[in-house]
């Protein structure tokens, strides 16, 4: 009877140590899958903000380009108009020049 209680003590320490065994596998197991997932996870979040960021940026340089051409074209004016007003300064100067220099002294 010792015999039997010796063996039946030492079978329910095997089957202990592979549930233990089992537990410690499943749990190795549960934890790789959970950091593939983790890591799949922050990789598609990580698509999806750059992806979303791509498309603030592409809005916001749009806006840009909207608010930068009436600026450019307001500044085109205003250098033709300048270059108008110089224009006629220059043609008043040499008149000037003309009247004063080139007129008392006799060359026409």
């Amino acid at each position: 009877m010792l015999q039997e209680v010796i063996q039946a003590v030492r079978a329910a320490e095997a089957e202990a140590e592979e549930i233990k065994n089992k537990a410690q596998a499943e749990a190795k197991q549960l934890l790789r899958n959970a950091e593939l997932e983790a890591a799949a996870l922050k990789q598609k979040q990580l698509a999806e903000a750059e992806a979303e960021s791509r498309a603030l940026l592409l809005a916001a340089e749009k806006e840009c380009e909207q608010l930068v051409v009436p600026i450019q074209e307001r500044a085109a004016q205003e250098r033709e108009e300048m270059l108008a007003a110089a224009r006629n300064r220059q043609e008043a100067a040499i008149a000037l020049v003309m009247e004063r220099i080139v007129r008392p002294y006799g060359h026409s």
